[in-house]
């Protein structure tokens, strides 16, 4: 096969990938004119953003104000025995919101549970690592 028989081979390839490529486009447009002119009857695929959530209300009991483990009064926080997140993971739902599984504390008591050390350890670590990689580009 000589030069002349390659590049007409080249060219016939490109040829036929381009009407191939031309005709799927011409598919797609069809296809999007056939769903303009008769749009599907059934559930808003872009809903208005101007619409806002309804937030559900809130079974909690009413706050006391009265940390339930050392019993200061004053600022208090819910406290979820069973975390949100085991109750997501766990496929709980019922507890994410559930009245039961809160409870009252001070930010004192609040900052001492499990959930809130791990967090402490959580962000210590990343603040030591934050440290250790920017030193190495200055």
């Amino acid at each position: 096969m000589n030069s002349n028989d390659r590049l007409l081979f080249r060219a016939a390839a490109f040829a036929m990938a381009t009407t191939s490529l031309i005709t799927g486009i011409i598919q797609i447009t069809r296809d999007i004119e056939k769903i303009y002119a008769n749009p599907p009857t059934g559930p808003k695929l872009i809903e208005s953003r101007t619409q806002t959530p309804r937030v559900p209300e809130s079974d909690y009991p009413i706050k006391q104000h009265e940390c339930r483990i050392c019993g200061h009064t004053g600022y208090t926080e819910w406290h979820h025995i069973i975390s949100r997140g085991h109750a997501k993971k766990t496929n709980q739902l019922d507890l994410m919101d559930n009245p039961g599984n809160v409870v009252e504390l001070c930010k004192g008591c609040h900052d001492q549970t499990t959930a809130s050390k791990s967090r402490y350890l959580l962000e210590k670590k990343q603040k030591r690592w934050n440290k250790r990689f920017w030193k190495s580009y200055q």
